[in-house]
């Protein structure tokens, strides 16, 4: 059997994770190392790093599957890690993967109710907690568990346990509290277990506000099990647990920033030799009431500094200060190493503009003020970076330093929910490959325990209606099915308990409205977007009933089945199309009826319904969801239709493309929309759009998928007013809110983030149709993908890449003067059917890899629509080269 180290195992989609709260976890794995089909497995699972006594090994098991296969052995315990790796056998040979871990949660019943403990009232400073516990034997495994609706950060005996960061993720705290594993080492004798806790998101206003509300709370417990088998519990209570406000985070919000003063730090807190006294603030903890919600593991990627940036410039600006240029937005914080005087105050002001006298310009942060303020002790070279709080910034502002600030004092920490980049993508277009990097940076940005819409002023929230044409897009760049099936379990719980109305954002803090902007259809298309891409039931399993309660409460606030309201809409198009003084600083469009979008989307919203019924086996559903839908395109098109004029409406890009993208016409009526649409784009408006945040995504599909190829890559390459090009011009990194240039004080600075996650939404066709990888819906997870990369005439270079749970698979092509030469990458166990252009059909050759019999490999046809079209390619990589004329 051979030793396969690129063999990639996942748990519950997840990579060696911490925090596995099931019983029966599903096993994931791929390769492009084998160019076979597989034929069975074997996996094997113990809780010894030598694997012996294994608790649970399937044996051989005959079987073509290779995702998300269900645990089948001994009762998992809690607090555990184990050890697990897969046999594979092809068709030819076998092989064995390196072996891969996950640690388990707490998996059985325990009471959480009488643990919570806390600090007396809410201000503004973070509390200390210290629990002194005992290990009476040598231990095998222990685990420490948190809950929290507050950041907090643990240690043990003076070191920190993991290296997460902001924790606990945010939810919607009367519903659910989410508490993180904690895996340690301890020997026989006295411990403590050390706790700095903040505000977070539950307690950041109530704190500033200084009420007098018990809002600093956690519950603890411990799981350790001795080398005798024997299993000991213990919970940290109001008698055992001490607390202290003497804490030397004196203010922290998540929004303004974070002061730390250095002369409060209580050393050794955390370990056995501390004396606790009076003086320092220490008490027994109180006893506090839980906020209420269910406590579930928290189980997806934590939050964690992901990577660390160097300044490309500091400037001494005149009055003394310092300003450092990361050279890329991004979101996280600075951390600062420096010398000097006892009560010396640091101020560090973040922004994502500079001034021309390289003052920072904070425009974009809508009149917030975020400051991080670091009091030295004065005693050594002392490390400040802030532990709960998070900026979006490229400058950051450095005042009070009595010496010259040199790049070595700081970095910028990158933080954001650790989740893995799985896409590449370059092509031989300068600007193309500018605009791939920022939307990742945008992205990643905007991950923390939940899809926010920007980072860096009073908002960051998960706003629905962003995410309804976002979520395609990330997905394609990150693995996010864990990240996604938390954070609609927060649309979940905003859902109304009798009307079944979701909110505009989840968890529903302090923006949006209930009930939700109809054209929130995330909630469904982020469900069915990731069963796409990772071909897992669950999700769909979860949100099924919410989803149809909410399609339902749609219905019931439609006339005639037009929905009837809709605040937003195709949300921030360019100025002269938005009505002035509209909401969200004129966001709203002039040219697209919002209740255009809401109508569109609940006939979507339908199409989705229909789709999770039949894969859940609800056929009945099914047969009623197409029935509605085919009443509400009716009342669609009777309203919206201008029949005689062959167009949608008043004529508007959105207008004509998302009907076009929804296929609610065809035959000639189609093909006139279609035309409307083209004279738009390339003539009225000289390949400019007039779209907002959701129409814009559907006008490039809508082109690409009719063969409007040129006018597509048009769009996707202008660098004049407005444009993504325009951006990039004018020195954007990420992707910003507003198409126009906002870097003043003035209306549209009220909402005019420079690094804005729904403006990065077209970039999904980078992948889908550039490079040509797109989902079979039939076969989800990529198990078979659908290759169809085209072709603009002034690109000449593309390769693209995902990494699904199979292995990556890819397509890269080239044109010279008459030829075009195609590689793609068929993952481990996957087939693919490849289209390519007839353009090229004079001569075709193909070559592969580690294919021995070529012509069974796959069946060839010729289609009438322009394409050859190769069937279930296997495994392998696969080079065609097409000679022809290279015209169309």
């Amino acid at each position: 059997m051979k030793e396969q180290t690129d063999i990639k195992c996942l748990c519950e989609l997840m990579e060696d994770p911490v925090g596995i709260d099931t019983k029966m976890p599903r096993f994931s794995w791929g390769t492009f190392g084998i160019c076979e089909k597989q034929k069975g497995y074997r996996i094997v699972v113990s809780d010894s790093a030598e694997l012996i006594a294994p608790v649970w090994d399937s044996g051989y098991v005959e079987s073509e599957e290779s995702n998300l296969i269900a645990y089948d052995g001994e009762s998992l315990k809690s607090g555990t890690r184990y050890y697990y790796y897969v046999e594979i056998f092809g068709e030819r040979s076998q092989y064995k993967s390196p072996v891969f871990t996950f640690f388990t949660a707490i998996l059985e019943e325990r009471e959480w109710d009488a643990c919570w403990i806390g600090g007396a009232g809410v201000k503004d400073h973070s509390f200390l907690f210290r629990w002194p516990f005992y290990v009476k034997d040598d231990v095998k495994t222990a685990a420490a568990f948190v809950a929290s609706p507050n950041y907090y950060q643990l240690t043990l005996d003076g070191e920190n346990v993991r290296d997460t960061k902001l924790n606990n993720a945010f939810t919607e705290y009367g519903k659910t509290l989410l508490y993180e594993t904690y895996p340690f080492d301890a020997a026989k004798g006295e411990h403590v277990l050390g706790v700095e806790m903040g505000n977070g998101w539950y307690a950041m206003e109530l704190g500033e506000r200084g009420a007098a509300k018990g809002e600093h709370v956690l519950a603890m417990q411990i799981r350790m099990e001795y080398q005798d088998g024997t299993v000991e519990w213990l919970t940290g209570n109001c008698d055992d647990c001490f607390c202290s406000s003497q804490a030397p985070s004196v203010f922290n919000s998540v929004y303004r920033g974070e002061t730390y003063d250095a002369r409060l730090i209580q050393h050794g807190f955390d370990t056995t030799e501390f004396t606790m006294d009076e003086e320092k603030g220490w008490t027994k903890a109180f006893w506090q009431d839980s906020p209420g919600g269910t406590v579930r593991a928290q189980m997806m990627e934590p939050i964690r500094i992901v990577e660390e940036l160097s300044p490309v410039t500091i400037w001494q600006c005149g009055d003394g200060s310092y300003t450092a240029d990361f050279g890329q937005n991004f979101a996280g914080w600075v951390r600062l190493s420096i010398q000097g005087r006892n009560g010396q105050e640091i101020t560090l002001r973040y922004a994502e503009l500079v001034n021309e006298d390289h003052t920072i310009n904070d425009s974009s942060l809508n009149g917030l003020k975020v400051v991080d303020r670091y009091i030295l002790e004065g005693s050594k070279t002392e490390v400040f970076e802030p532990k709960f709080t998070y900026h979006g910034f490229r400058y950051v502002q450095i005042e009070g330093l009595e010496a010259p600030l040199s790049k070595e004092n700081l970095t910028g920490c990158v933080v954001h929910s650790s989740v893995k980049r799985i896409s590449a993508f370059e092509t031989d277009n300068a600007l193309l490959n500018q605009f791939y990097r920022c939307m990742l940076w945008t992205e990643r940005s905007n991950l923390y325990g939940i899809p926010t819409d920007c980072p860096q002023r009073g908002e960051r929230v998960g706003w629905l209606n962003d995410m309804t044409v976002r979520n395609e897009c990330a997905l394609y760049n990150y693995r996010l099915p864990m990240l996604y099936r938390k954070w609609t379990g927060d649309i979940r719980d905003t859902q109304g308990r009798v009307t079944g109305a979701i909110s505009d954002t989840a968890p529903f803090f302090r923006m949006g409205q209930k009930p939700a902007d109809p054209v929130s259809s995330s909630f469904l298309l982020v469900p069915w977007n990731v069963y796409c891409f990772y071909g897992d039931k669950k999700i769909l399993e979860e949100n099924y009933e919410s989803c149809k309660r909410w399609v339902s409460y749609l219905d019931r606030h439609s006339e005639d089945h037009i929905v009837r309201y809709s605040p937003m809409g195709d949300w921030a198009s360019p100025s002269k199309w938005c009505v002035s003084g509209s909401l969200g600083a004129g966001a709203v469009s002039a040219v697209t009826p919002t209740v255009f979008m809401a109508t569109g989307y609940q006939y979507y919203n339908y199409i989705l319904l229909g789709k999770m019924a039949r894969v859940l086996g609800k056929q009945e559903d099914a047969a009623l969801f197409k029935e509605r839908s085919e009443k509400i395109k009716e009342a669609f098109l009777a309203r919206f239709y201008q029949e005689e004029e062959g167009y949608f409406w008043k004529n508007s890009q959105t207008c004509n493309a998302f009907p076009l993208y929804l296929g609610m016409i065809d035959g000639e009526e189609k093909a006139s929309v279609l035309e409307h649409l083209r004279r738009d784009v390339a003539q009225t408006n000289e390949f400019h759009l007039t779209t907002g945040n959701l129409g814009s995504k559907y006008v490039l599909e809508v082109l690409f998928l009719n063969g409007l190829v040129e006018e597509a890559y048009a769009l996707l390459t202008q660098t004049t007013y407005p444009s993504w090009g325009y951006m990039f011009e004018n020195g954007a990194t990420t992707m910003w809110e507003r198409w126009e240039k906002v870097d003043s004080y003035h209306g549209k600075s009220r909402m005019a983030s420079h690094n804005h996650a729904m403006s990065g939404a077209v970039a999904v066709c980078f992948h889908k149709y550039l490079a040509g990888l797109r989902v079979d819906e039939e076969q989800p997870g990529f198990k078979n993908i659908v290759i169809r990369p085209l072709i603009p005439k002034e690109l000449h270079h593309v390769k693209g890449s995902i990494e699904t749970v199979y292995g990556e698979g890819s397509c890269e092509w080239q044109v010279t003067k008459g030829k075009l030469e195609i590689v793609v990458c068929v993952p481990f166990n996957c087939t693919a059917d490849l289209y390519l252009p007839l353009i090229w059909e004079n001569d075709v050759t193909v070559s592969s890899s580690g294919q021995e019999c070529l012509k069974e490999s796959f069946t060839e046809m010729k289609l009438s629509e322009g394409r050859f079209l190769y069937r279930k390619i296997t495994a392998g990589t696969w080079r065609f080269e097409l000679k022809g004329n290279g015209e169309e």
